[in-house]
Order: structure tokens, then sequence, then C-alpha cells
């Protein structure tokens, strides 16, 4: 293929992929149609009609590829740059005190106290510092997002505003309440006030600590519906706490709280419960953009409401109280005052979750973030939060047998977890990656890759993200079918909707669910799947069959589940108009990816 050749080739993607995300990125039909013909002509790879448009059936038509894979929106796009985020400060309001002011006693410095048997920093302040609860209000996603929808509904700025804060800038949120006023996105992103340090905490010590054991678990609390009492009483888990140092040097008082246990204290932030708005502002239905608590409600895991054959709490699995080793963890809760006696259970506060991305976003640039910590400590927590995914699902292969001239291969995924998975904000998914190689090498199958950009793609580097998406599967036997566990939320139109503030429904919801889900719980119209009732197998298990043509006796198989936090799609939808936030994220996107995590892995030989 001669220079001119390959020049058209690549040109002709990288129109073709712009077009296939959205006509408004790139007007320039003539173009394609003259850079494709080159290009069908030339021969290029991946360039056939039937390659570009295929079509599946199963799917009622929906393209099963969208075109070549060319960049993604996000690279080399042009503008202003949302500036670094100022760096932390420290303040202290009639309520709150940033974490710094905690950092006094507890975090970790000389001695063991506040340390681990090898030495490790276990302190709160120390183990939180590089959470995704600390990052909530500096996360360049959700910035992102902020700034997206800010500039598509400017009639309801305030609404916008009161809606993204509550939660991610919940300190900022209840200071201001008082003034009938909330976080702004300028306040959060650049402001050197006394709130706009407050919001830059994120979900911080003094916000947690001070929730009032007031309808906690109840629909009202839902949504960043805590209560922050007047009091100041900083509530723990352990009973006649020493009280002077703490009410001396931060007039707070320690107070024993059985709920900072209890994961109806998560469950405020954690069940987010939305409502589509026009630009005009017109609200729409209840719509569940994130339950997890709801779904652990209904599970074997729940001990709220109902007994649990398995039962652990939010904090069980998301504050572990045991070291590397496996060693449960004691030590006193704070350095000051020497010869404390030590606490057993300590819980570590490291909140891994699911968000590595978050965690690798900040690494690949810490000083814009803001915080006083290196790209080590970002991708420490990134490392964390893969070991604490790793543990969310089991995959196995059933027996396979021949069919013909391929086999058919059950794939058995099993959800772990107390919640479904993936949960949280549905920009999230998992997928099943199968590859069939023979014994000379060659790749006869395979379903599920992933490009560089964490987009799935099948041959000729093809696109295999879906116009609207892909179907639950209980048999895949194609290759450019892909088992993709997420959920979908569409608008009014029906249309997949990647703006939290257009989501009207969920047109998909095949994530695993708990053990011991029960389909009838008073939540079923927030938990229940969607879209899986053809599938007998699934539930807490999905069993998925392979149907894979051509596969020789002796291949080597292998299987992956996947998980991805931020669908490609999702980050390009804000390709769309760029705000000076979408920018700086992209730049970010640029030298960290949304690429996936192994959740888990398995191997055989066909027969």
């Amino acid at each position: 293929m001669s220079t001119i050749q390959r020049a058209s080739c690549a040109l002709g993607r990288w129109v073709g992929a712009r077009l296939a995300y959205g006509p408004q990125i790139v007007r320039a039909h003539a173009l394609l149609s003259v850079v494709a013909l080159g290009a069908a002509l030339s021969g290029c790879p991946g360039s056939s009609a039937s390659e570009d448009a295929s079509v599946d059936p199963q799917d009622g038509g929906t393209p099963a590829s969208s075109g070549p894979a060319g960049p993604p929106l996000w690279l080399g796009v042009q503008g202003d740059r949302l500036a670094p985020l100022p760096p932390a400060g420290s303040t202290r309001s009639d309520s709150f005190a940033t974490s710094d002011v905690c950092a006094q006693c507890h975090l970790a410095s000389t001695g063991t106290a506040l340390r681990d048997a090898s030495g490790k920093d276990i302190s709160p302040v120390g183990t939180w510092r590089a959470s995704a609860m600390a990052l909530a209000a500096r996360d360049p996603f959700y910035l992102a997002a902020f700034a997206d929808e800010l500039a598509r509904r400017p009639n309801i700025e305030a609404d916008v505003q009161a809606t993204c804060t509550r939660c991610h800038a919940p300190e900022a949120a209840i200071e201001l309440q008082a003034g009938s006023t909330t976080p702004t996105f300028a306040l959060m992103t650049s402001e050197l006030s006394q709130a706009g340090h407050l919001a830059r905490e994120g979900i911080a010590c003094t916000l947690c600590h001070q929730i009032q054991n007031e309808g906690l678990g109840l629909p009202t609390s839902f949504t960043g519906g805590f209560t922050v009492g007047t009091e100041r009483q900083i509530f723990g888990p352990y009973s006649s706490p020493l009280t002077d140092p703490m009410r001396t040097l931060v007039s707070y008082t320690p107070t024993y709280g059985a709920q900072i246990e209890k994961s109806a204290l998560c469950a405020t932030c954690h069940t987010v419960i939305t409502h589509p708005r026009d630009a005009r502002g017109f609200v729409g239905p209840e719509f569940p953009e994130q339950v997890p608590y709801l779904e652990w409600l209904a599970s074997a895991f729940s001990n709220e409401g109902r007994i649990g054959t398995k039962a652990a709490t939010c904090q069980d699995c998301h504050m572990p109280a045991a070291d590397e080793a496996g060693a449960t963890l004691d030590s006193p809760i704070a350095i000051y005052p020497a010869g404390l006696a030590k606490r057993k259970p300590f819980w570590k506060h490291t909140f891994a979750g699911g968000n590595g991305f978050l965690s690798k976003l900040a690494a690949s640039d810490p000083t814009w973030i803001g915080l006083p910590l290196e790209a080590a400590d970002h991708e420490a927590q990134s490392a964390a939060t893969e070991a604490t995914v790793r543990t969310a699902a089991s995959l196995v292969l059933g027996t396979m047998k021949r069919a013909g001239d391929g086999i058919e291969l059950p794939v058995v995924v099993t959800n772990l977890t107390g919640h479904k998975f993936p949960t949280g904000y549905p920009s999230r998914r998992a997928w099943l990656h199968v590859k069939v190689t023979s014994s000379s090498g060659e790749v006869v199958y395979e379903s599920g890759r992933n490009d560089a950009y964490g987009r799935l793609v099948g041959r000729g580097e093809s696109l295999l993200e879906a116009a609207t998406f892909a179907p639950h599967r209980d048999v895949v036997d194609r290759e450019e079918q892909v088992q993709i566990y997420e959920s979908v939320p569409v608008d009014a139109a029906g249309k997949p909707a990647h703006r939290p503030l257009d989501a009207h429904h969920y047109a998909k919801d095949n994530r695993l669910l708990p053990e011991g889900f029960d389909r009838k719980n008073r939540w079923a119209a927030f938990t229940a799947p969607i879209g899986t009732d053809a599938d007998p197998s699934f539930g807490s298990t999905d069993t998925v069959t392979y149907r894979i043509a051509r596969a020789p006796a002796g291949a080597a198989i292998a299987v992956r589940l996947l998980f991805q936090v931020a669908r490609p799609s999702d980050i390009e939808a804000l390709a769309d108009k760029p705000t000076p936030a979408a920018r700086k994220l992209f730049d970010m996107t640029t030298a960290a990816p949304p690429l996936p995590v192994v959740v888990a892995e398995a191997k055989a030989t066909a027969p």
C-alpha cells in the first residue's frame, strides 16, 4: 500500500468515526464519500461495506458496528481549559473543619500509633486523602459533566447546581443553605473563600461523622437528605470516648453513634434519585441514577429490615478492618494524647470501590487536582481499587463440546458483591472478552476486544460500540456480538442519555444481581433487571453460551471478565460542545484512557 493510500485510509477512518458519533462534530459528508470511495478502491483494511455497515438481525436492525475505529473525539480538542483547582486550604466554620484540622491527631506520625504491623499508615486522614471521597469535588469527569449540564440548561442553573453539589460538596451545601444558596461551579473550581475550601473537601471527616441518626434508610434521607446537627458532635463507633482533647483543640465532642456503622448512613449519598429536566426546567419522573443501597437491601447481605444469610455492611467491604495480610487491625484512634488504648476493630478509610479511573486521572496531573499528593499516592489508591474490583465477581468455564467444525463454550459469571455488578453511576459496565487461538498462533475468534481508548472493536478495528446499545445475550454466536453487563439510561424519546439530567428511564439493566436478590422487594421498580426475561440463567449468576465456528481441536481459549468505569461514549458526548472543564478532562483522558480492569479470567483448551 502506498503512502497516499495509507493516508486516505487513515483520513477515511478519522472522518467516518466522527460522523458515526455525531454529524454535528464534522459536517463533511461529501468529503467522507470521496475518501471512503478512495479507501475502498485502494483496498483499505476494514473498508468493505459489509464490515462498516453491518447489521445484527437479533438487535432489530441496530448497527453492530459504528464504522472504522478512528481516534476518539476527545483527542486534540482545541480551546480553553479549566484552570488548575485551588490547593486544599485550611478553614473552620460554625459546623465544619477541613481535614487538616483533623489530621493534627488522626494522621500517622512517628511511633506505632495509627500504623499497622508493617509500619504502614492506617490513619483515618492518611487512608482517606487519596480516596474517591476526598476527590469527589475535584473529579475531572464529574466537573466536566457538571459544567456540561449548566451549559445546556442555563434557565435552571440553580436547580442544576443544587442537584450536582449536595453530595459532591456537602459541607459547603449545608453552610450555604442558611442563605438559601448552593455551591456554584465557580465557587468549587476557583474561589478561595471559606465555602470554596469546604466545597473542595468533597466527602470529608466532619460531614460523615456529624450525620445524625435521623430518618436514615428512609426515602427522605436519599439524594443527600442527611441531617447534620448544630451540637458539634463527632459520632464514632466506640463507646465511652475520651472527650477533653477534641473539645479543647477543635471544639467538637466525640460521641458514640451506632449509625456510623450502618449502611443507611452511606445510603444518604449513594442512593441518588434524580428527575429529568428539559431546558425550560420541566421535571420528569423519578429516575434511580444509582441505588446500590437499595440493591443491597434486597440481597442476602442486608442486615437492615431482613435477616441476611451473608450479612455485611458497606463499611465491612469498603472500610477494611484488616491489613493486606488479613490480620485484624488494632490501634489507638489518635496520636494525641499519648497512651490511648488500642481500638479493635479499627477501620481504614480507604473507601476503595470501583473508580480506579478517577485515581489514574489524578495521577496523570496531580498538580491540577490541587491536593498535597504525588502521582504515586493516586496510583496506590488505583491499585487498591483494582484489588477490590478483582474480588467482585468470579468466572468459570463450563464443559465444552464439539459442534461441527466449532465448539460450544458455556461461560459462567457470578456476582460476589452485596449489590449489583457493576453498580453505581450508570457509565460503568463489564463485559466478556473471549479469544480463541489456534496452535499455530492465529486468532480464529475474538469477541469483546477493546482498543487503546477502551472502546469495543472487532476485526479490522471496526467499532462495536452500538448506536443504541447491545442487548443482553444468552447465546453469542458471532464475533461482533459482545455480552455487556450494564445499565443504559435513555431520555423521554428513548435515545441513550449521556447526561444525568436527560435520563428518564432505563432501557436495559442486565447487571448481575447480588445473591439472594428479592425481585419483589419494595424497591423493585428501581432495582429490577431490564431486558433479561428471556434468559432463565440470569440472576446473581449468568451462563452465556458461546457458539464458536471453526475452532480447531487443541486451540487455546482465554476468557476474561472486564470492568470499565466510564463508557467512552459518555466521554465522547462531552465533545459535542465542549466546555473548558470537558477539554481538561480530555487532556487527562488522553494520558489515562478509560481502559478496563480484569476482574476474573479463565483458560482452557478446545476439545
